[in-house]
């Protein structure tokens, strides 16, 4: 005679683990000349926060500057010429995203 429980597993196998992520943003800008919406994606997020953007040197803004301007239209792409200051590149970052 069968016992009822024979059936069930002693065990559960273990929960899969989902893939790690990583982190993807999209920018939304209005182009006023052709009355169109515009979503830029980006693949990563090349700051953490604001606070993040506080910090940096004008190294590191000019990088992620360099990294969003890979993937915006010319029109929207931050200026990082010598004569804009870090002020301006921090707050071109900042309206963007």
């Amino acid at each position: 005679m069968l016992n009822q429980n024979s059936f069930i597993p002693s065990h559960l196998p273990p929960t899969p683990t989902p893939a790690r992520r990583h982190a993807r943003a999209a920018l939304q800008n209005m182009d006023e000349t052709y009355n169109a919406v515009v979503i830029t994606a980006l693949e990563n997020i090349p700051f953490c926060c604001h606070e993040d953007l506080l910090t940096m040197s004008r190294s590191q803004l000019i990088a992620v500057a360099r990294s969003l301007n890979t993937k915006l239209p010319s029109v929207m792409r931050i200026d990082i010429s010598d004569q804009r200051t870090d002020f301006f590149i921090r707050k071109s970052i900042e309206v963007l995203v």
